[in-house]
């Protein structure tokens, strides 16, 4: 296996452990909010700590999931022109696999700034029981930086780098900006 080969798979596998960490996310959201339920109206002793939990897992379970999403071309997708004018499919899907890597490589580079500005300056959140705003913001630079890459692989669009997932072996996942 070549090493661009190697690096996609790592790359998969880091994307499959978002994937499972967003869906763990969500998971503890549901029993967060059943347990406040249980708390608040069958105890009469409301948990001062769920919603502040409550809100940061939701970042933190949204932009888990995005590489994911990206992988399976599961984003946003406006297909008129391809569907109009079938020739022109493939050098619009090369288009818009330059287009989404450069503007999520450019909006990764942004949020890790932001992620050194939080650390630097020790940002906290405002809540009840703060905690550092970087441990929700590096959620998105990896959001970003995953799909930069998903996007990447799609403009390539070498056999060896064509994405797969080993939490759900059997999906054949396409690629970003249709099938490039």
């Amino acid at each position: 296996m070549t090493i661009p080969a190697r690096l996609g798979r790592l790359h998969d596998g880091l994307t499959d452990a978002g994937f499972l960490i967003g869906t763990l996310c969500l998971f503890l959201m549901v029993a967060i909010y059943c347990a406040e339920v249980v708390a608040r109206y069958f105890l009469g002793r409301p948990l001062d700590w769920a919603n502040d939990s409550f809100a940061n897992i939701l970042c933190v379970s949204v932009f888990a999931m995005v590489p994911h999403a990206t992988r399976a071309a599961a984003h946003i997708e406006i297909n008129v022109l391809p569907e109009l004018v079938p020739a022109l499919r493939r050098p619009l899907a090369k288009l818009g696999a330059l287009a989404g890597s450069v503007i999520c490589a450019f909006v990764a580079w942004m949020a890790w700034s932001e992620n050194l500005r939080h650390v630097a300056m020790g940002i906290l959140t405002e809540q009840n029981h703060p905690v550092p705003v970087w441990w929700m913001s590096v959620w998105i630079t990896w959001a970003f930086a995953g799909s930069a890459l998903y996007f990447l692989r799609a403009l390539i669009g070498h056999p060896a780098l064509r994405p797969m997932s080993f939490v759900r072996p059997g999906d054949v996942t396409p690629q970003p900006g249709g099938s490039v």
